[in-house]
């Protein structure tokens, strides 16, 4: 007879083994048999204690004192240990002994989330009726075998969860330890879900804090030197243009208008980089670098403003006719490092490619190499470097809390390096190299079996051919009010890298302790340096503004008409007429009067911020004839019409400030507080108020004569603007705030407050330029003493 057919042998999985996944019933049952073995609480609490026990009862009836006591010594602390376990035991979980940062919100629910040494423990936690478990099994099992949703790929499933907004390359990373909210179209990391306000500041102060901002787009204009600079001139105020910026050596910061409407129609700050010349050519090639929210309003500015220039031009000139403009916001992701250590932070994370060219390798590591105080290096330098992938030597070293104790001999100085075009040019500006970094030669899981053939671990990879480079374009930044920088301002860097590398770069930069905010923690960060940030502070001014306003005050009244009148401040009690927008219709026709405004109903008052230098050397004496003078002069450098006369009262009642408020004395100013100027008596009975409480005449627990004066009810003050974001600020140790007024009213307080005013009722000795108002929180009866200055 033959032999049966032996059976075909098992074929092999291909991939990964698969993980072998316990059932919590396997987990409870684990804990039954362990216990019944003897391996239960007893032995886990005495430990080797039980050993001795059984020592013990092998001895002879003799008893020696000493030992004995020591034996009843080490039951009693037995005792007491067990005791305390059980109490601890009893409180709290098995996932909640982990560090607080590696705690995942799961793992009340699943066993499999902690680790090893806890999951029975954490499976005997679980209430039987729990089905969550169960869930995470059936999916893991389905996962195991390849059938779950395999119609779809991971790539397939993201891209769906991205159909109403993007998100940014680091978006897994951050969805794990942010809370994440919708803005400009993105998924954005509002704040760390560890408490992150001091934290932050800290790390801002002392080391670094660092955030995906690859948000923002980036615009490409290419074309003639002349149509570049004539297309910006007519629709942006501020310096782009000349030597210091042409050549590529830094980034020139602007903000953009409509077309022929300077000061009026702002949309928002931009930022503008040049590339370095690099050849004979009369094209240049421009980068301007916007906010999301005004990008595409500014992509669809530029292809109108572009086709009005060459309407006026006529027909018969090729003006802008050869003007490219491009977007780059697939091609470019940015990451934002600021803080002291920053420069430190960038050297332990990157490693700079050998160049060709010795020279330019000498400048790029003597400078690299001084990064260690950003705040050293002139603002806007820009600096082009290739580095090698910063996943060949993660990870990179821990930044130490004690300071640095190397001098800075070589970092960035005007008087030993200036910027230059030839520092700062990249192979970033090549759209080839661009496209060719895009793509990441190695993965995670290669470069993993090369350390495992190094055999030592911990042992760096070296850079081969194959290896990837990546050109990167570092400028330094700096958040301060212009002109010039303060004690409170915060330094850093900016980096633009091509696609797919920010993900990598910043999990390396994370590996340093450098702490990783969101909005939230930027928005602060601001605020501390005195600082606007856009668009969150450009409410009124700017469309961009409004729109962030309007859904922060929907959610504000949302959550206010959800708490019973008890519960929730009751505005009108409180004098509060408009607690969730600024009434500029109001405040800006204050000053009108009644037979104007019956004439003007058609067209509200809009307020237009005056921008920088214009609102930084206002004088007591400036009048509405002043005002247009100046903005006429401005028009005309850009080519513009002159404003006509007739628009002369309405500039000077329509224009609003930015401001600083800092606290004299206690209190602090909240979000949407009330601004009140003080002239005239008025400001003479708050200062001398002050000056007496400030002598500490008062005992404790009295009603001061400060807090009377700013018990005073709202409609006997004048109103000339509102707080946009204020709170206690740890820099200067009182409250602080950043809002807006009215350009009218901080000229009635600089006339209150200047020396020609002596004799007139309101100025005293020693306040002499300062501005003084009264801030009033929307919920609050109590106004609070401050002084106001212009951010610029």
């Amino acid at each position: 007879m033959s032999k049966p057919a032996s059976k075909a042998a098992p074929q092999k999985p291909y991939g990964r083994p698969q993980k072998v996944v316990n059932k919590t019933v396997d987990l409870l049952k684990k804990n039954e048999r362990a216990s019944a073995a003897g391996k239960g609480k007893e032995r886990q609490v005495l430990g080797d204690v039980m050993g001795l026990v059984d020592e013990v009862k092998r001895l002879p009836n003799l008893i020696q004192v000493e030992k004995f006591a020591q034996t009843r010594a080490m039951e009693i602390h037995a005792f007491q240990t067990a005791i305390k376990s059980a109490a601890t035991q009893g409180n709290t979980r098995a996932f909640q002994s982990l560090p607080r940062h590696l705690r995942r919100r799961a793992a009340s629910h699943n066993p499999r989330r902690v680790p090893k040494r806890l999951r029975s423990r954490a499976a005997a936690e679980i209430d039987a009726a729990d089905n969550i478990a169960k869930k995470h099994r059936k999916i893991a099992k389905l996962r195991a075998k390849g059938t779950l949703r395999s119609h779809l790929s991971r790539t397939a499933l993201f891209r769906i969860r991205q159909r109403s907004k993007r998100w940014l390359p680091t978006h897994i990373w951050h969805a794990k330890r942010h809370h994440m909210v919708n803005h400009w179209g993105w998924r954005l990391p509002m704040s760390p879900t560890l408490k992150s306000f001091r934290p932050a500041y800290r790390a801002g102060r002392r080391k670094a804090v660092a955030w995906d901002v690859s948000y923002y787009g980036v615009i490409e204009m290419e074309g003639r030197r002349e149509d570049i600079v004539r297309l910006l001139g007519g629709v942006t105020d501020g310096k782009f243009a000349g030597d210091m910026f042409e050549s590529g050596a830094r980034v020139a910061g602007i903000s953009f208008y409509q077309y022929d409407a300077f000061p009026q129609g702002l949309i928002g700050p931009g930022e503008v980089i040049w590339q370095p010349i690099t050849h004979a050519k009369n094209d240049r090639k421009v980068w301007i670098r916007l906010h999301p929210s005004i990008f595409n309003h500014v992509w669809t500015l530029f292809k109108t403003t572009s086709l009005h220039i060459l309407s006026e031009a006529g027909s018969s000139s090729n003006a802008s006719q050869g003007l490219q403009i491009r977007d780059l916001r697939d091609q470019l992701e940015a990451l934002e490092i600021m803080g002291p250590k920053s420069g430190e932070v960038l050297r332990r994370v990157l490693r700079l490619c050998k160049s060709e060219e010795s020279l330019k390798q000498r400048v790029s590591l003597l400078v690299f190499n001084g990064l260690q105080d950003p705040s050293n290096i002139p603002d806007g330098t820009v600096i082009g470097l290739q580095a090698y992938d910063p996943r060949l030597h993660f990870p990179p070293p821990k930044l130490s809390e004690a300071e640095q104790s190397g001098t800075n001999d070589g970092v960035l100085r005007d008087d030993i390096i200036g910027p230059t075009g030839k520092l700062a040019f990249s192979l970033l500006w090549d759209a080839e190299s661009r496209e060719n970094a895009s793509e990441v030669t190695h993965t995670k899981f290669q470069l993993d079996a090369r350390r495992h053939k190094l055999g030592l671990p911990g042992t760096r990879l070296h850079p081969g051919q194959s290896d990837d480079r990546l050109p990167i374009m570092l400028f330094k930044r700096s958040t301060h009010p212009p002109p010039s920088t303060t004690p409170q301002s915060f330094h850093g860097f900016t980096l633009l890298l091509p696609t797919a590398w920010a993900q990598y770069l910043l999990t390396s930069i994370a590996y340093t302790g450098t702490l990783i905010g969101g909005l939230n923690e930027r928005k602060v960060q601001h605020r501390e340096a005195g600082v606007h940030s856009f668009p969150e502070y450009f409410s009124g001014v700017c469309e961009a503004g409004d729109r962030w306003h309007e859904g922060k005050a929907a959610f504000e009244k949302e959550t206010w008409d959800r708490k019973p009148p008890g519960k929730r401040v009751e505005f009108a009690k409180v004098g509060t007429s408009s607690p969730w927008t600024p009434d500029w219709d109001k405040l800006l026709g204050a000053d009108t009067s009644a037979e104007e405004a019956s004439l003007n109903t058609s067209s509200p008052c809009k307020p237009y911020l005056l921008p920088h230098p214009f609102s930084t050397y206002i004088s007591p004496s400036l009048d509405p004839l002043q005002l247009l003078e100046q903005l006429n002069t401005f028009r005309r450098q850009r080519s513009l019409a002159a404003l006509p006369p007739t628009k002369t009262e309405a500039l000077f009642n329509e224009a609003v400030l930015h401001v600083d408020i800092d606290v004299l004395g206690r209190g602090s100013p909240g979000d949407m507080a009330m601004i009140c100027g003080l002239v005239g008596e008025k400001r003479e009975k708050w200062i001398q108020a002050y000056e007496r409480e400030d002598d500490g005449f008062n005992f404790a627990g009295e009603v001061t004569e400060l807090q009377k004066l700013g018990q005073a009810p709202s409609s006997h003050q004048r109103l000339i603007g509102y707080t946009d974001s204020g709170n206690i600020s740890l820099t200067r140790g009182q409250g602080h705030a950043l809002g807006t007024i009215t350009l009218r009213g901080y000229v009635e307080l600089l006339q209150a407050s200047y020396p020609s005013a002596a004799g007139q009722i309101g100025h005293v000795e020693g306040w002499d330029g300062k501005a003084l108002v009264c801030v009033k929180n929307r919920d609050g009866t109590v106004g609070r003493f401050g002084e106001v200055r212009v951010c610029g």
